[in-house]
């Protein structure tokens, strides 16, 4: 069986941070595996809902494809949690600073976590055998080392760079780390030759595949030389994985790029839709972005600044210019000369990398992955789903096409067949005919 592991870490005002992620494993797996998570990941979804947890609402259900489950089958899920106390421990370490025991967790080992974890994977193991891999959605060192330890195959899933509605949506799922830490890079670097052909290195080829705007992007003349792209402020890309970066810092470095005149203003600045804070008082040289999408904002500049927000592949896919000063998995893509997408890199990122949506969350491509098939497999079946993605998507433009114009030809003929409309049509004949008179040359 696999086994899913979810911290109970209160590092945002809740045991239970990845809510969402435990009602998208148990919609994928149900009782086929087993949970290592916390007494609150198992409520009852009306009291999250009763709290404001957006996770146990209809709407974030239907967007992110998961059931919200009900108390029979939470009762039901094989489960062995690490002890509250353990959580407790690490929280008074850093008291009064979530977000270092949120590094903390991430970054550094923890013993007595440590024994937890191979308590509860003793448990498993003496109830249905070894666990055949582990499945997180946040780095944890804790947990790499004790998988490392046992030879246990350890997944990392995260929500992928490209979603809809304007992009097919894709997963992380990564052996080595999520946002940080990734095997991206080694596995190009590894991947067989055949893998880097030249089919995809092409950015026209995998923008159509992978744009599904309404509209073509108009790419050919920006508002602006530079955009900065700010983050969430808790989640672990800043957390961890910034390189020293701070929105601060991009934004000042923003005002010194301004005052030395190297790059035409205004340098626009765009905030997190689920950003804390709200930007005020800037120069007028450095302007808040008030665009209505990420996509508009992209399209207005020339160039993209981020720590390592996903921005920077949109923008590398809409022909924009990029610089990530974080670590990330697509950092490698990105020419340091030219700002500009490497293409073999970023077709082996989007093909082989990146998993389609529709297949992620299966235990048969889980399976199938851990039994580490060959990169060129890999591509084929990925490419072959973001195929499926592509004309279904086409599929649904044409029917909305199609009904569109079934009824402008209900509107064509209910006004041609009016009274009104027969019974103007001698004035239209005169008026034809007047025209047609005056026009002719005298």
């Amino acid at each position: 069986m696999l086994c899913v592991f979810l911290p109970a870490l209160n590092f945002r005002g809740n045991h239970s941070p990845h809510l969402w992620w435990f009602y998208k494993f148990v919609s994928a797996f149900g009782r086929d595996a087993w949970y290592v998570c916390g007494d609150e990941y198992f409520a009852d979804p009306a009291l999250h809902l009763a709290h404001g947890r957006h996770e146990a609402t209809s709407t974030s259900a239907q967007r992110l494809e998961y059931d919200v489950p009900g108390l029979q089958l939470l009762s039901q899920l094989p489960r062995h949690d690490v002890p509250p106390g353990v959580w407790r421990s690490i929280e008074d370490r850093f008291r009064s600073n979530p977000l270092r025991a949120y590094q903390y967790y991430c970054l550094e080992p923890d013993e007595q976590l440590a024994c937890a974890l191979s308590a509860s994977l003793d448990h498993m193991q003496s109830r249905t055998g070894p666990p055949e891999a582990v499945i997180t959605c946040v780095n944890c060192a804790t947990l790499s080392a004790v998988c490392k330890q046992r030879g246990l195959p350890l997944i990392h899933m995260e929500l992928g760079p490209l979603r809809p509605p304007n992009f097919l949506p894709t997963v992380y799922f990564d052996f080595s780390g999520v946002n940080g830490q990734t095997e991206a890079q080694a596995r190009f670097e590894a991947a067989e030759v055949s893998t880097q052909e030249r089919d995809w290195h092409c950015a026209d080829a995998l923008r159509s595949l992978f744009t599904t705007l309404r509209e073509p992007p108009d790419n050919e003349d920006p508002d602006t030389d530079l955009g900065i792209a700010l983050q969430i402020e808790d989640d672990s890309n800043i957390v961890c994985y910034s390189n020293g970066f701070s929105s601060a810092a991009l934004i000042n470095q923003a005002l010194i790029t301004a005052a030395n005149k190297e790059a035409e203003p205004p340098v626009l600045v765009r905030t997190h839709p689920g950003s804390l804070f709200r930007l005020r008082d800037l120069v007028p040289s450095v302007a808040v972005d008030s665009s209505r999408s990420a996509i508009d904002f992209i399209l207005r500049c020339r160039r993209i600044h981020t720590i390592n927000s996903s921005v920077a592949v949109e923008a590398m896919l809409l022909g924009r210019e990029v610089a990530v000063f974080g670590d990330s998995p697509f950092g490698f893509c990105i020419d340091a000369d030219t700002f500009r997408p490497k293409q073999a890199e970023f077709a082996f990122l989007l093909l082989n990398y990146l998993v389609p949506w529709d297949i992620a969350f299966s235990a048969e491509y889980v399976r199938w992955r851990i039994a580490a098939p060959p990169e060129t497999s890999i591509r084929e079946i990925h490419l072959e789903h973001f195929m499926q993605l592509k004309i279904k998507e086409l599929e649904t433009r044409l029917r909305e096409v199609e009904a569109q114009t079934t009824y402008l030809k209900a509107q064509v003929e209910l006004l041609s067949s009016s009274l009104s409309w027969r019974l103007a049509r001698a004035v239209r004949s005169f008026y034809t005919a007047v025209a047609t008179r005056h026009a002719r040359p005298k």
